[in-house]
């Protein structure tokens, strides 16, 4: 019974809705090379997932370790509710959470290595991957403390996962790629900045560095503004250079839920009431959906 606080504990510390859009981003990667004829190896496709959600883990569990209220380099104060969640954990227990955690990565790295899916590019996608998460949760640089996390994840989770997963079907990154997850990105990071704008207020009265107190709530408006509608002038131009059209149209699907997530900020900017639920359920069904849609169009 005693370990039962604990255990919901760590639940918390489990971002899940973060996962989903990982998940999300290893399948386009595999979708992708459907699409360009290649070969699908189940097993790899498994081992590429599961490496992933592993590395993600060793962010957040980490993370905790160092934001732990007995921890020297703790940020938090005792009216966040990430304090709570943290002091109902042994900082040991992380510690050795994030050690596992990697072990399991190691091991899952050697059998592919083993089967040789590890190309000279899949490990250079491999390695900066597992950098990221690794600098987002620890000293000295945390830049999930700095407000630069939210666009290493971004980076790490659309950009690169993708083209690792293609990588281990041993496969060359076409430009495709690159075509279809700028949009993609670019999304996501309106996203982040949605769940950062959340927080705004906690966050300035307690010194706390997000993306949105990194450039200002006004500057972050304009910027969140941009990003969605900056993916769609993408999709379109990528259209012109010659993406066929039948990977773009879906995608262009979504562009009334951007429009309207654009008006949800804009309200939100002039003094309206947000609705919190609905800003962040749109936020992340938009990065989900964009995503789902490119995939589908992969297999259609």
């Amino acid at each position: 019974m005693q370990q039962d606080p604990q255990r919901k504990s760590l639940m918390r510390i489990f971002k899940i809705y973060w996962i989903i859009p990982l998940i999300f981003t290893c399948l386009l990667g595999v979708s992708l090379v459907h699409y360009l004829g290649g070969n699908l190896d189940f097993i790899n496709i498994v081992l590429g997932i599961i490496i992933c959600l592993l590395m993600f883990a060793m962010r957040l569990f980490l993370n905790a370790y160092f934001d732990h209220p007995d921890s020297l380099t703790s940020a938090l104060s005792r009216e966040d509710k990430q304090w709570e969640i943290l002091k109902g954990v042994k900082r040991s227990l992380l510690l050795q959470i994030s050690l596992l955690v990697l072990t399991a990565g190691a091991a899952v790295t050697v059998i592919l290595i083993s089967r040789q899916a590890l190309s000279p590019s899949g490990l250079l996608f491999l390695g900066l991957a597992l950098l990221g998460y690794f600098f987002c949760a620890t000293p000295p640089l945390r830049l999930d403390r700095t407000g630069y996390g939210d666009l290493v994840e971004g980076v790490v989770t659309v950009n690169l996962v993708p083209a690792f997963l293609v990588s281990l079907q041993k496969m060359d990154i076409p430009v495709l790629l690159l075509q279809l997850t700028l949009p993609l990105f670019l999304i996501y990071m309106a996203a982040k900045i949605m769940f950062a704008f959340k927080e705004y207020g906690f966050d300035s009265m307690q010194g706390r560095r997000s993306l949105v107190t990194l450039i200002g709530w006004k500057n972050s408006v304009v910027l969140h503004n941009v990003f969605i509608l900056g993916a769609f002038v993408l999709v379109g131009a990528f259209l012109l250079g010659g993406v066929p059209w039948s990977l773009s149209w879906p995608v262009l699907l979504v562009l009334p839920m951007g429009v309207f997530q654009v008006w949800q900020m804009l309200r939100v900017s002039d003094g309206g009431k947000p609705g919190w639920k609905l800003l962040l359920w749109t936020a992340m069904g938009l990065v989900l959906l964009m995503a789902y849609l490119i995939q589908v169009s992969l297999w259609s």
